[in-house]
């Protein structure tokens, strides 16, 4: 059924193909239908999300609504329903009367800054009947620069039982985009299931505005968010597959590759997770294979256990349908693949969420005959940038991204705001896909290249262009510009008087934070500064007081620079509650020898530290308005900073930013 939707984008359609690939590949294997359309778990389209339910439907007067988390069936694309799915709902009222469909993704915040922002959350999952109860929850605010008491994690709030309910109530300050997801106990398996939704946030002073107007950035209806995430969903018993089919692209060019999936020592196969080695949601081991149509669980409650990525690549909750071929060669749409209507000559913004636990997103976008469109990200996590800037390939002295030019590299949690030109001579359907990355030493996860969205060209509009350094905010002037953060001249601090081991909080000194894997009889632990996290998988989920040794502490309103080492050989996204930064530069961490990187100028939440390297960055501790939202001193309290692969983060590689008055 055709669905119409605003600006040149003009409808979803259904192309016929004779050819299958990895959707019809994966639902044989699963023993369901492959003949369906693809529906979207949240009834709009794998293009579209839903938007969050306001109290008194005034924008203006920021957002109040009742965020649920409930179990749902969901359905995922080409007649696939995954039974189990966890679900973000948003209603109007209090008795959660006028809500939202519950889907995958939740519903997203669209706002402004300055916004204040009030969310009750309802924890509508079922109990789990096990010890400790598995499905308490909660939500964070992913990289919203909030009160303490609203950030939504072990060491800020009690986690929220099921039948239980929490009021977040925080003002955004900053324009960018972001998402929020649960921070406690179980969650590495609640996002898999899907718990995450997206935010936007638009600056106060109408400079986005002002780039629309000028056509140097897109319109709005020439704007779509794509959540892109990933799942794995059971099929009957004997019937899951222990690898990917051979017959896809990898990006390698490795033949038969599927092999090296199979042997990877990281491997988390729907043969393993649903029938050779499942477990429940506290990580132990459950004698009962999962059944078709259910979503495994997929964190271990050993140290380090396997992680690897969804089998299913999902755009707004649904598989978009699969291409023959490859990038470079692509062939025939499959028979339920759905694609967004364009017209060639015009620009299209992506404002791209990645919410997987595990993934790496890189994402190329090819012509119908497979040349390359460059993807030029214009901002972020941070709000736009001063000027456009193409990423990938080999950069400044000889560091090498692992990734080519024009493509866009998303880490778990990462986020990125892009346009790509559609060319005036584009005819046929282009395709964006995502192909593996080198995240483990010299190896690749091995998952195959697969479509996020398929674009067909309707028609031709006013030529577009933008490029490498167009300008953006500085088009606007000084005033608009993204500001570089003063000189830092502070120190961490050593705490006094307060409650904690030994008469004090535990902590250190040292500004470089050490990203390691500790030897733990036998096996390596992720950790920080060789000391993991506190708490295994099975145990308090409360706000454990943890006061670690690896943990920093720091006065409210001072600026400082601080590094993070990759004493590793796998590569860790690094994220910093509460507080964005700007990173500065990355360097070969001391003892070895390579390239340099050097960022643009913006404010970040999530940096991918490659293996054996440095990051140093700024970051000034400003204070907000607590939860009240009438006194000072918001910004004081427990900030969390970790690696942002989830299982990572669970299995110990977490510590603590004190915030101090």
């Amino acid at each position: 059924m055709a669905q119409v939707l605003p600006g040149n984008s003009a409808k979803v359609v259904q192309i016929s193909s004779w050819k299958t690939y990895l959707v019809g590949i994966l639902v044989l294997m699963l023993c369901l239908s492959g003949n369906e359309s693809a529906h979207a778990t949240t009834g709009v389209g794998p293009y579209e999300v839903p938007k969050v339910k306001d109290a008194d439907n005034d924008p203006s007067n920021g957002i109040e609504t009742w965020i649920v988390a409930e179990e749902a069936t969901v359905n995922i694309g080409n007649g696939v329903s995954a039974n189990n799915g966890m679900t973000f709902k948003s209603c109007s009222d209090e008795k959660l009367k006028d809500c939202t469909t519950p889907g995958i993704p939740g519903p997203e915040f669209r706002l402004t800054v300055g916004d204040r922002i009030i969310v009750h959350f309802v924890n509508n999952l079922k109990t789990s009947g096990l010890d400790p109860e598995a499905n308490v929850s909660g939500i964070h605010w992913h990289g919203i620069e909030l009160n303490n008491e609203s950030d939504g994690t072990e060491v800020t709030q009690h986690a929220v039982a099921p039948g239980e309910r929490f009021t977040y109530d925080f003002t955004v300050s900053r324009p960018g985009i972001f998402w929020y997801h649960p921070h406690h106990h179980s969650s590495t398996n609640q996002v898999a299931k899907g718990l995450y939704g997206s935010i936007i946030i638009e600056d106060k002073f109408g400079y986005e505005a002002a780039l629309i107007a000028q056509n140097v950035i897109p319109s709005a209806a020439q704007t779509k968010t794509l959540v892109i995430s990933d799942i794995t969903v059971c099929g009957a018993p004997g019937s899951n597959p222990a690898t990917f089919p051979g017959d896809l692209p990898h990006v390698s060019g490795v033949q038969a590759w599927e092999i090296n999936y199979q042997n990877h020592i990281l491997t988390q196969s729907p043969r393993l997770l649903c029938e050779a080695h499942p477990i429940d949601a506290n990580g132990a081991y459950t004698p009962n294979p999962y059944q078709a149509g259910d979503i495994p669980n997929i964190q271990s409650d050993d140290l380090i256990g396997p992680m690897s990525e969804g089998f299913t690549v999902l755009t707004n909750g649904v598989n978009v349908g699969g291409r023959s071929g490859s990038p470079s060669e692509p062939g025939a749409l499959e028979g339920t693949a759905e694609t967004l209507d364009v017209e060639a000559g015009q620009g299209l913004r992506l404002q791209i969420v990645n919410p997987s636990p595990v993934r790496y997103l890189r994402l190329r976008l090819t012509t119908n005959n497979g040349k390359q469109i460059s993807l030029v990200r214009i901002g972020g996590e941070g709000g736009l940038l001063n000027h456009a800037h193409v990423e990938g390939g080999m950069t400044g002295r000889y560091f090498d991204t692992k990734y080519e030019q024009g493509e866009i590299l998303l880490p778990p949690a990462g986020r990125a705001d892009v346009v790509a030109a559609i060319p005036s001579a584009a005819t046929g359907v282009l395709t964006l896909w995502t192909e593996d990355f080198q995240r483990v030493a010299a190896t690749y996860s091995w998952t195959p290249t697969v479509p996020v969205m398929h674009l067909k060209v309707t028609g031709s509009g006013t030529s577009y262009g933008i490029g490498n350094d167009t300008p953006l905010l500085a088009s606007l002037g000084s005033e608009a510009m993204v500001k570089a953060l003063n000189g830092a001249n502070n120190d961490l601090v050593v705490p006094v008087g307060e409650d904690g081991v030994n008469g004090a909080p535990a902590g250190t000194t040292n500004k470089d934070i050490e990203l390691t894997f500790f030897n733990n009889t036998g096996a390596f632990q992720p950790s920080v500064d060789g000391i993991p996290m506190p708490r295994d998988f099975n145990g308090d989920f409360s706000g454990n007081p943890f006061y670690l040794e690896s943990a920093r502490h720091a006065k409210l309103d001072n600026t400082m620079d601080l590094k993070v080492t990759n004493m590793t050989g796998a590569n860790h996204p690094f994220h910093l509650h509460g507080f964005s930064v700007q990173p500065i530069e990355l360097t070969p961490r001391a003892g070895t020898y390579g390239p340099s990187y050097t960022f643009p100028l913006e404010f970040r939440d999530i940096v991918d530290v490659p293996a054996n390297y440095t990051l140093t960055f700024r970051v000034s501790l400003d204070d907000r308005l607590k939860k009240d939202n009438q006194t000072a001193g918001g910004g004081v309290g427990r900030w969390l900073f970790h690696c942002h692969i989830l299982p990572h983060a669970t299995f110990g590689m977490m510590s603590e930013l004190h915030v101090h008055h």
